[in-house]
């Protein structure tokens, strides 16, 4: 049995970014870009963010025989990411993302396959993790894997993700109910809802799991409990690219949980590495724990009214 801090469950993704069309693409014609990004995506940057804050993390991905599986799988053992939870299959599981910029809009464009599918019993079960940090999987089988991981013993903390669904999607309600802390940002709590502010929304999630953090950017984040409603603001920081921010979020979150450290701690640390993850490009920008310690005593120094006294 492997002792963890946190299991990282979900699919890879490999990231091509390109960066100053000059114009948006359509059919029948050839753009040239200034700049080429290839980068790991998915929830790969959880599984990063976790590591560098020095949270004894696994990430539990299948990889195949492809040349984006092998370069993410290389990235991995490069950044540190312990992949003792790894699956190799002996064929492709090609799981690809270009993203493109032109005129201050993105587009994507996406391919995955096979399905994605939940860390088998024989692997999980070796696993004696604390918390749980899942991808917003709403399908039978990744409902079981979420509660075969509380009948274990481990917590949950649920992120979320874009998508055109809502609390009447079969299945969603259901997934959110299985969650210890459920995490969405505040344009998907709204949508989840269809409620017309955060208050709302966030009252109307806290029904289903004991803590709502909903993550707000620049204003912060807001939680809501059965016997708690706080608000944690944000420190203005040089943003350059807010791409995995949410994910440092997390990271800091369960860095906080990891450590013993009161809710309104926990989410203030998940605040600053959020925050700071925005100052650098990529979504590989997430700080290290002696980074977002400095920075906070640095906002202890300067700016004590945001800062949570121990």
């Amino acid at each position: 049995m492997t002792r963890c801090d946190v299991l990282v469950a979900g699919e890879y993704f490999c990231d091509l970014v390109f960066a100053g069309l000059d114009g948006a693409p359509r059919m029948g014609t050839e753009h040239m870009a200034e700049d080429l990004a290839i980068m790991p995506g998915g929830t790969y940057t959880m599984a990063l963010a976790l590591t560098r804050l020095g949270v004894a993390t696994r990430w539990a991905n299948t990889f195949g025989n492809d040349l984006f599986s092998r370069y993410v799988r290389d990235m991995a053992a490069a950044d540190g990411i312990d992949g003792s939870a790894f699956t190799l299959v002996d064929r492709p599981v090609q799981r690809v993302s270009v993203a493109y910029a032109a005129g201050g809009e993105r587009g994507f464009i996406s391919f995955s396959r096979p399905a994605v599918t939940p860390p088998a019993p024989a692997l999980y079960q070796t696993i004696d993790n604390s918390w749980l940090l899942q991808t917003f999987r709403f399908e039978p089988d990744w409902i079981d894997f979420v509660a075969a991981q509380r009948a274990r013993g481990a917590k949950v903390l649920l992120d979320c993700r874009g998508g055109d669904f809502d609390l009447d999607t079969a299945g969603v309600e259901t997934l959110i109910r299985k969650a210890d802390i459920f995490s969405p940002n505040a344009e998907e709590a709204l949508r989840l809802t269809g409620a017309g502010s955060i208050d709302e929304a966030g009252t109307r999630l806290a029904r289903l799991a004991p803590t709502i953090v909903i993550k707000c950017g620049e204003a912060g984040a807001e939680v809501f409990g059965a016997s708690s409603r706080f608000s944690i603001p944000s420190p203005r920081v040089s943003v350059v690219d807010t791409v995995g921010a949410g994910d440092s979020f997390n990271a800091g979150l369960l860095l906080g949980l990891v450590r013993g450290s009161r809710l309104d701690e926990a989410v203030q640390l998940a605040v600053f590495c959020g925050a700071l993850s925005t100052t650098a490009t990529g979504g590989r920008a997430c700080p290290t724990a002696e980074a977002l310690d400095a920075f906070r005593h640095q906002l202890a120094a300067t700016r004590p009214d945001l800062v949570v006294n121990h």
